[in-house]
């Protein structure tokens, strides 16, 4: 079989990243293009004069929200789930807690595709985010277990690991997720 790819993408972060960004071009679009900052004697834009300085203000500030914009999107935004013969691999954002998720077929106790918030798989954070649909981090589970959740969607893989733990994955094609995992890693319980 060949390798398959998955994305999760965090839809809060996201949109968070882009409010940063616009914010950024629309303090730097007018400072870059018009006169209307400085007056009609701009002089050279090295120069620190008073009439200089609130244009580079503006320059300085929006280029520092496009920046941070990119960084929250880079650092926060998605996920890739890997799933090849005989394991999946999780290669989460740059502030997931746990780092990389590398989980073999011979560390799977069990795996079914559930709802998150029903059952025993009702989440209280420990670490991470938890906004609409957009799960990630550490979890404890209703029955008290420990869960590395990495989903964008309220049906998941539920993976229950041999030590006890939890790993839940979600995609917004959950079924073909499913599928992959299970002709691949571990057979899927009904």
């Amino acid at each position: 079989m060949a390798v398959e790819q998955f994305v999760v993408g965090l839809t809060s972060v996201f949109w968070s990243a882009i409010a940063l960004a616009v914010i950024g071009v629309i303090l730097l679009v007018p400072a870059l293009f018009s006169r209307l900052w400085s007056g009609p004697k701009l002089g050279p834009i090295y120069a620190w004069t008073s009439e200089n300085l609130r244009k580079k203000m503006f320059i300085i500030t929006g280029i520092m929200f496009i920046g941070v914009g990119v960084m929250v999107l880079v650092s926060f935004g998605y996920a890739t789930i890997t799933v090849d013969s005989g394991y999946v691999n999780v290669h989460p954002p740059l502030t997931f807690g746990a780092g990389n998720i590398n989980i073999t077929s011979d560390e799977i106790a069990s795996a079914y595709v559930g709802q998150i918030g029903a059952e025993n798989l009702t989440l209280s954070k420990q670490q991470g985010q938890s906004t609409g649909n957009d799960r990630l981090g550490v979890f404890t589970l209703g029955d008290g277990q420990t869960a590395y959740v990495i989903s964008n969607n309220p049906t998941a893989l539920i993976i229950q690991l041999t030590n006890g733990q939890y790993v839940i994955l979600g995609t917004p094609d959950i079924d073909a997720l499913a599928s992959s995992f299970s002709q691949n890693v571990h057979p899927l319980k009904p």
